[in-house]
């Protein structure tokens, strides 16, 4: 029991509902604001809407987090370290929202996030060399990063995977007994879908680069801090991996799309997975459910698959890798539009 007389769900209802309920309040509020200060995001280049819209999404999610975030965290100097990082990559991709920060000191800036969390304890921790260990554990942040920064390309999608991502992710530290990561993951979930409520064809309002980098930010050092240690390095491992499976995904789609094509991977374009499923006939509302859904699919079976015996993880993975791999292919081969350069500040 967290509480004498208390059910042991109810902390967790609580941290998923406020931030739902502060976000579903707060994004308006800022739709309003970035009117008021310009922070819009026109149309061009490779981007799909016809319409101005309003960046500072981002902003209403962080400030929905934040009060069950200084609860759930407490004195924890380690949750303390993933709130101040959450909140500077926030602010790191506002700044490129309203102007510019060039790839390179955005990449620093993750890292070093990366470096902090290690230094507090939240690491890959499946290896035993520690030297090993930090630049894993570097790669997995700025990766999971970048992802959800990549997967935030079309209406609903970077919520719609944080949502089920974040819940797989508090329902493994809440049948761990990890009380302070079951709730800071929870909160993300509900704030997540309280924004959602904004953000889903046709969005009134985006996430930005501050608002998916909060979120990417905080799935990658939450997964780092799930305490599996006792369970088998492969079950650990995979779950990991599923519980951000579809931005991953979509980062290795890209990242292929653009080498088999000669271009440099951090020029945007429109091969992601949803542009091409786009090109195929797909509505926007059909793309963002898929998109949910798979994740859904994924942060089930990382419940299932963490509690597994060695032997069983090593099948699933296979058998996880080889739907990867006919995904990847299946979807490198569908047309998609023609890859634009991003305009300055935009998404790629």
């Amino acid at each position: 029991m967290i509480t004498a007389g208390v059910p042991d769900d109810v902390p967790y209802v609580v941290s998923f509902v406020v931030p739902a309920v502060a976000t579903l309040l707060l994004t308006p509020v800022a739709a309003r604001v970035a009117h008021r200060v310009d922070a819009l995001d026109r149309p061009g280049g490779h981007k799909s809407h016809g319409t101005a819209t309003p960046y500072l999404g981002g902003a209403a999610v962080a400030a929905g987090l934040l009060v069950i975030g200084a609860f759930a965290t407490g004195a924890n100097g380690e949750l303390v370290t993933i709130l101040v990082g959450a909140l500077t990559l926030a602010a790191v991709g506002l700044v490129d929202d309203v102007r510019t920060v060039p790839p390179s000191v955005r990449l620093a800036i993750e890292a070093a996030a990366g470096v902090s969390l290690w230094f507090v304890g939240a690491r890959a921790g499946v290896l035993l060399t520690t030297w090993v260990d930090l630049p894993v554990t570097v790669l997995w942040v700025v990766a999971v990063v970048n992802a959800f920064n990549l997967v935030d390309n079309m209406d609903g999608l970077a919520a719609g995977v944080a949502a089920p991502s974040a819940l797989g992710i508090g329902s493994i530290a809440a049948m761990e007994g990890d009380y302070l990561v079951a709730s800071l993951a929870f909160a993300v979930a509900g704030a997540s879908v309280g924004f959602l409520r904004y953000n889903l064809p046709p969005a009134r309002i985006f996430l930005g680069d501050a608002g998916s980098m909060l979120l990417g930010f905080l799935i990658a050092a939450l997964t780092l801090k799930l305490d599996l240690q006792v369970q088998p390095t492969t079950a650990r491992l995979l779950a990991v991996v599923l519980l951000a499976g579809v931005p991953l995904f979509d980062l290795t789609l890209v990242v292929c799309a653009r080498l088999l094509g000669r271009r440099p991977v951090w020029v945007g374009g429109t091969d992601h997975a949803s542009h091409r499923l786009a090109e195929g006939g797909r509505s926007r509302m059909r793309i963002a459910a898929t998109f949910a859904g798979a994740q859904v699919a994924c942060s089930v079976l990382a419940i299932w698959v963490y509690q597994r015996p060695a032997a069983t993880a090593l099948v699933t993975g296979a058998i996880v890798g080889v739907v990867w791999l006919a995904l990847l292919v299946g979807l490198l081969r569908l047309p998609h539009p023609t890859a634009a350069r991003v305009p300055a500040g935009g998404h790629p």
